[in-house]
């Protein structure tokens, strides 16, 4: 019997729109070209996207169909295009998403290119330009990018209120509010949200030994709550001759659980024996409750200023991020009489801050040749304190980590340069380099301190193919960032593991080359295969670390975040957006294939795997109808990736999800009103979870085995939102 570990579904994040004036027709988009492109002006082209040097342009009336409330409906329906929020990285570089408002990246981190999209009325959107090959500052690595235009808007606001409930028969309700108006030149916006979701998660647990034979299992019921609330604020507004905007968001979180976990040992009855094998039996045993407190809280202040100086463009970019967490668990152990055994706490406080200033540069040295430079500076801590005691019986006694209390601070410096040079009405050739240097430095259980530089070029040569058809190829080299995470040591009391802090941690540098071919036909629709490789240096993966307290009576080793070597990656990317008038009146699907292989070599094993966490395959597909004449829309949308596994010292997990399947029914009957109902989970899937462990380590043999499979079970709900 195969089990499963069910995973939470994703929670919905929240922001503010970025207030900002558009530029003028001259102003340059991002990737090199000096002006924006034509815009169809006659009825007969209102609705038709045009395609100039790369640019894919979308009127409103290209959207008409979808009856878009905000810019959010709208980017989402660009063909062949998907939104991508960009990396969780320090500073800015490397953090942008894929979607420009006015030409510029929103300055603010803390908030979702989604939440941002979604509090910008539709009616405020001049057009959408698809950008294909956009190598710049702004871009930050993206090489497709959508460019949101927008005109003044005298005043509007949106609101957004949703309901669900799941199998704990507990609703859950969601709210959104925000406002954008106008006090003479400054435009200002104001919004607040709240979030909850009470999702439980329920199933079963069957343990076995060496042997593959079954010797005992464990009920699982974990009651989940989530809540969340922020509230946000920006200004736009002219100063020194550009635009200044400022941004302010707060917010805070919450999440607990309290997992009840019934335990059975499994005997054979030698009595009874039937065709399939001895009846087994299973007798009630331990049991134990794991309670979670995890909670934390935000502030987040950012400002920029831009100003064109003839052919030059000036921007400042500053920020300052704080956060402050914590998190409580504990794990209370009884016996088969129902007596408590063992408590074991584990208390858990930290504070962190970001504080960011950047200065960049456009020159329109000719029409054909475009530079960009700049720099940004940035100081990040972290403070982590960690405490962790067993009761077993006596009164507590703590137990000691390694690195459990770190302060761990970094100086990060950057310079970036970029040449984009249009050879030809057909090609277009995009280059630069970013040197970064960063000194890390720990205090408190350990201390280590450490400068790293790297080089990061790239190039990317575009060719144009007919009016709207094109290919790229582009070599990059990126450098990942050390998360602060990792040189602190925490206990998963759920697991029982310990996963350790390591202070030798090098960032991964990967190598790549990509090709891709986009196709557009029709008009709206679109293909673009990707075909990839990557050569990895310092992979990021788990190594064994031998505990460096004094005393231990033999060698004991923790699994610990690492670098593990070279590797590489091979990879293909098919996505698209598909209509499907012919046969199916306002019918599109759009699809995302990934197929992808790695290859490190284990530190353990020294035999080679893929990388830990690494699926090979993922895939998902949306479909949707819009009905105009009854306005109404319905749809769903499929996700399945393949098995994942985490390959620590003396255990192998295996993890698979799904396949997730989410579908909704909306309509725009009522004027200005969107009603939408929709079911999460649909097929009630199971998520599976395998650990597998060895004795020494995975060079060893198998001596237990823990299969596990839960379900959140399908989700109800309904939404009605609205401009006004």
């Amino acid at each position: 019997m195969k089990n499963a570990a069910a995973l939470a579904a994703l929670l919905a994040m929240t922001g503010v729109a970025h207030a900002q004036s558009p530029p003028g027709p001259e102003a340059p988009g991002p990737g090199g070209g000096g002006e924006s492109p034509a815009v169809p002006t006659s009825p007969q082209e209102a609705g038709a996207p045009t395609a100039v040097d790369g640019r894919v342009t979308y009127q409103p009336d290209f959207f008409a169909q979808y009856t878009p409330q905000t810019a959010l409906d709208m980017v989402r329906r660009v063909p062949g295009f998907s939104i991508d929020s960009g990396s969780d990285r320090r500073g800015f570089s490397g953090t942008a998403g894929n979607v420009l408002i006015d030409g510029g990246r929103p300055s603010a981190k803390s908030q979702g290119l989604q939440d941002i999209l979604g509090r910008i009325p539709a009616k405020q959107v001049v057009r959408l330009e698809l950008i294909r090959g956009a190598a710049s500052g702004e871009a930050a690595g993206q090489s497709v990018l959508v460019n949101v235009v927008r005109t003044a808007s005298a005043g509007s606001g949106r609101y957004e209120a949703e309901a669900e409930i799941s199998d704990s028969q507990r609703i859950s309700p969601r709210g959104e509010l925000s406002y954008n108006g106008r006090i003479g030149q400054m435009e200002f916006t104001l919004g607040a949200d709240r979030y909850m979701e009470q999702r439980p998660l329920g199933g079963i647990r069957m343990l076995r030994d060496g042997q593959d034979n079954l010797v005992g299992a464990r009920s699982d019921w974990t009651p989940r709550t989530y809540r969340e609330a922020n509230v946000n604020g920006a200004i736009s507004t002219p100063l020194f001759g550009g635009t200044f905007n400022f941004n302010v968001s707060g917010g805070r979180e919450n999440f607990k659980t309290a997992l009840e976990s019934q335990g059975f040992t499994v005997a054979p009855v030698s009595s009874v024996v039937s065709p399939a094998g001895p009846t087994v039996v299973a007798v009630p045993a331990d049991s134990f409750r794991l309670s979670i407190d995890d909670r934390n809280r935000e502030r987040e202040l950012s400002a920029d200023w831009e100003r064109r100086f003839g052919d030059l463009t000036f921007k400042l970019v500053a920020l300052d991020t704080r956060e402050w967490g914590g998190n409580d668990e504990s794990t209370r152990v009884r016996d088969n009489a129902g007596a408590t055994a063992a408590v074991v706490s584990q208390r858990t406080r930290y504070e962190s801050s970001e504080s960011i200033a950047r200065v960049s540069a456009s020159w329109a040295v000719a029409p054909s040749h475009r530079i960009e430079f700049g720099g940004e500076g940035a100081l990040n801590t972290l403070d982590a304190a960690l405490s962790l005691t067993e009761d077993l019986g006596a009164g507590p006694s703590p137990i000691a980590l390694p690195a459990a209390n770190v302060t761990v601070e970094e100086e990060r410096f950057e310079g970036f340069l970029t040449y984009n040079w249009k050879v030809s009405p057909r090609w277009t050739v995009e280059s630069g380099v970013t040197v970064e240097t960063s000194t890390i430095s720990q205090s408190g259980d350990t201390t280590a301190s450490r400068t790293l530089t790297y080089w990061k070029p790239n190039v990317q040569v575009s060719r144009q193919i007919g009016t709207r058809d094109q290919a790229r190829v582009r070599l990059f080299r990126d450098v990942s960032q050390l998360d602060f995470g990792d040189f602190v040591s925490s206990a998963t009391l759920a697991d029982n593991t310990v996963a350790a802090g390591n202070p030798d941690l090098r960032p991964q540098a990967t190598w790549r080359l990509e090709g891709v071919f986009d196709k557009r036909f029709g008009e709206n629709g679109a293909v673009a295969l990707t075909v990839a490789r990557e050569w990895i240096e310092d992979a990021s993966d788990l190594v064994p670390i031998l505990d460096p307290r004094p005393g231990a009576p033999i060698p004991i080793y923790f699994d610990a975040p690492g670098n593990i070597g070279e590797g590489e990656v091979f990879s293909i990317r098919l996505t698209g957006t598909i209509p499907l008038g012919a046969v199916l009146k306002g019918g599109q699907v759009k699809v995302d294939l990934n197929w992808s292989d790695a290859e490190v070599t284990d530190p353990v094993t020294h035999r080679t795997r893929q990388i830990s966490g690494f699926a090979d395959t993922e895939a998902n597909i949306e479909f949707r109808q819009d009905i105009t004449a009854m306005k109404l829309a319905w749809g769903f949308e499929f996700y399945k990736r393949a098995e994942v596994q985490f390959f620590r010292v003396g255990e192998l997990e295996t993890y698979e999800e799904g396949p997730l399947m989410f579908g909704f029914v909306e309509s725009t009957a009522i004027r200005g009103v969107k009603m939408r109902a929709f079911v999460e989970n649909m097929l009630d899937s199971e998520f599976k979870r395998e650990r597998r462990f060895y004795s020494p380590d995975r060079n060893g043999a198998v001596f237990r085995d823990e299969e596990r499979e839960r379900q959140f079970g399908r989700v109800f709900g309904v939404e009605v939102s609205g401009n006004f």
